[in-house]
């Protein structure tokens, strides 16, 4: 009777020390376990279950901190925080509407949010230049060659105050035989010319008004726009051996003389040209 009890007192000890330290691995591979693992499951062809309730069953029931379970009427795992069953699906506090977002005044819809189900689809429907804000898109936030002028600019679409502005005054844009684009120093605007036969002024000339002969080959030739300052330039051309220049300029004339190249001498018939720029 000793010699029994004595075996049945060291199978209980023996069970007792494995319990102690034992780790319990269930499925695949059960020799494997991590050494850091309690309990391990392992199988490619079967699920871990948690157990399933109802919420008024889950709620019946108050666990340790920790404790999970798969409520059937929500269709989602929970979790018992210690003082509340918490929904995993809505544990992030996050809100999926199906309504778009919108652009006030005009509330178009810029992008839409559509949610079906456990599906949420997000849409770009319309965003326009208004509703980006000014500054925001840089030169360096565009990629290279992205926006190319020949195909993704509409012709006249980009006004000449959104153009880079050269660092010298005064200069305008235009291409070169490469089509490039460059900054140049524009000609003088070119503000009246003509051509005068003796003192009669001829139908093609443009921005002179009149043109009376003083005697004496001395002209006063009279602008149609008076200028913003004396200071715009006149380019004379006289045909013959003769030679012609300005004697005084004001905002809206100047007096012309033609003179004989050789002898100084006053020409009335000779035929001139008018040419006048705005520096």
């Amino acid at each position: 009777m000793k010699m029994k009890l004595r075996y049945v007192l060291s199978g209980i000890l023996i069970i007792l020390w494995i319990g102690a330290s034992a780790q319990i691995k269930i499925g695949d591979n059960p020799q494997n376990i991590d050494p850091a693992s309690i309990l391990e499951l392992e199988s490619t062809s079967r699920a871990f279950v948690i157990n399933r309730v109802t919420t008024a069953q889950m709620n019946a029931i108050v666990p340790l901190e920790g404790a999970m379970v798969y409520n059937t009427d929500i269709q989602c795992l929970h979790y018992y925080d210690g003082e509340n069953w918490l929904n995993l699906c809505e544990a992030l506090g996050l809100t999926i509407t199906n309504n778009p977002i919108k652009y006030l005044p005009d509330t178009t819809r810029t992008i839409s949010l559509v949610r079906t189900g456990n599906n949420i689809n997000i849409e770009v429907d319309s965003i326009r230049s208004n509703r980006i804000a000014y500054r925001t898109i840089r030169q360096d936030d565009v990629g290279g060659s992205a926006i190319n002028g020949l195909f993704h600019i509409q012709n006249r679409s980009i006004p000449i105050g959104k153009l880079g502005r050269s660092s010298a005054a005064g200069q305008i844009i235009k291409s070169d035989a490469a089509r490039d684009p460059q900054w140049v120093t524009p000609a003088p605007a070119v503000v009246a010319f003509g051509k005068v036969n003796g003192s009669t002024l001829q139908n093609a000339s443009f921005g002179i008004s009149s043109i009376f002969s003083l005697g004496a080959g001395y002209y006063q030739v009279n602008l149609q726009n008076p200028r913003i300052t004396d200071g715009y330039t006149i380019q004379l051309t006289v045909s013959g051996d003769n030679r012609i220049y300005v004697d005084f300029q004001t905002f809206n004339s100047f007096f012309v003389q033609v003179k004989r190249y050789n002898t100084d001498d006053p020409v009335v018939d000779a035929s001139w040209y008018i040419t006048v720029f705005d520096n």
